[in-house]
């Protein structure tokens, strides 16, 4: 059956229940409290174990079973509740797979956007309001969010930058800074791709602590030096070969984007390339339409975020010293990549 476009804007306009049904849930832990007790749990002890009300509770999970996140067993008197198959993974937070720290962070935006109006009114986004797990938590959703994110694209992006030629440094013992490297995830790739390749992360606190915990007793941890500190106030540690400045562009302005540039700019070696990860959008500023979309989380989120054209980049990149800049990958996601060159 065709839907009809008012269907579709209704349906369009129901999305957020949905979605805070699974925020809700992944806060407060529900998969990975039935997955504890054996993949079967009854709502008045999910509810007792989650100090949640019983009727929320089980209204909740009987809505998850309906989406099909959960599976609903009537066979006893109390009816239990178990994650499908295919979900266990991504639900389940003690999982490596895990997507609950990003549903929480997407939860926290969620409260952003459910005050769009406001911020259109008067230019600014709105107090931010603290998740049920607190603010530290809520710093370390983020960091492990993107995580869950960046492992998923990592494979891809590693090949395309490959294919792009981007790993021409001019000697094989190059060395890497990941600039705003949180838990290290482009870090370790680019270490595995490149056996003589070392590297520095350097973050904020909260991020160099995730770092710590993916690289310790790894064999990838004599090649990494974690250095906590802020890249828009401090000095970046100079003599690299190689810039990674990934998903980070889009929190800030374009002075704030030349002044990051300029500061990895002077980090590298004569000759040293930064490659820039984001995305880049079409003239018209309307596609892709997920980075259009993105640019409004950019406004609610953040003091002066954006998304940024090839053009804008390319600007900025150009008056911040880099030569050579190319679109080097194309894509239709965060994944686009333009690098440049520091000159010789």
């Amino acid at each position: 059956m065709v839907q009809t476009s008012f269907e579709s804007l209704r349906e369009a306009m129901r999305g957020y229940m949905q979605t805070s049904i699974l925020a809700a849930a992944a806060e407060l832990d529900f998969f990975t409290l039935i997955l504890e007790n054996e993949n079967r749990l009854g709502a008045s002890e999910l509810a007792a174990k989650s100090q949640c009300d019983p009727r929320g509770t089980t209204a909740v999970l009987d809505a998850l079973a309906a989406l099909g996140y959960l599976r609903k067993s009537c066979a006893a008197d109390n009816a239990t509740y178990s994650v499908t198959d295919e979900y266990k993974a991504y639900l389940d937070s003690r999982h490596p797979d895990t997507f609950v720290p990003m549903m929480r962070h997407m939860a926290c935006g969620q409260r952003a956007w459910a005050r769009l109006t406001w911020s259109l009114k008067n230019g600014k986004p709105q107090p931010r309001q603290v998740s049920i797990l607190g603010e530290e938590q809520d710093k370390a959703s983020f960091i492990m969010g993107m995580n869950s994110i960046a492992v998923r694209l990592v494979g891809g992006t590693i090949s395309s930058m490959k294919n792009a030629g981007i790993f021409t440094f001019g000697k094989d013992d190059a060395k890497l800074l990941d600039i705003g490297g949180a838990s290290g995830t482009y870090t370790e790739a680019f270490l595995n791709e490149l056996p003589r390749l070392r590297a520095t992360i350097f973050d904020r606190p909260v991020g160099i602590a995730q770092a710590q915990k993916r690289f310790a007793g790894s064999a990838l941890e004599a090649r990494v030096t974690l250095i906590a500190g802020d890249f828009m106030l401090d000095m970046l540690p100079r003599g690299f070969d190689f810039a990674w400045i990934s998903a980070i562009i889009h929190q800030m302005n374009r002075e704030e984007s030349r002044r990051l540039y300029r500061n990895a700019h002077q980090a590298l070696n004569p000759g040293g390339i930064v490659a820039v990860r984001d995305y880049v959008m079409s003239g018209e500023r309307t596609s892709p339409k997920e980075g259009a979309i993105f640019g409004v989380n950019m406004f609610v989120n953040t003091d002066s975020g954006m998304v940024y054209t090839f053009e804008e980049i390319r600007e900025d990149l150009e008056g911040s010293g880099f030569i050579e800049i190319r679109h080097a990958v194309p894509a239709s996601n965060m994944s686009d990549i333009v690098t440049a060159r520091k000159p010789v």
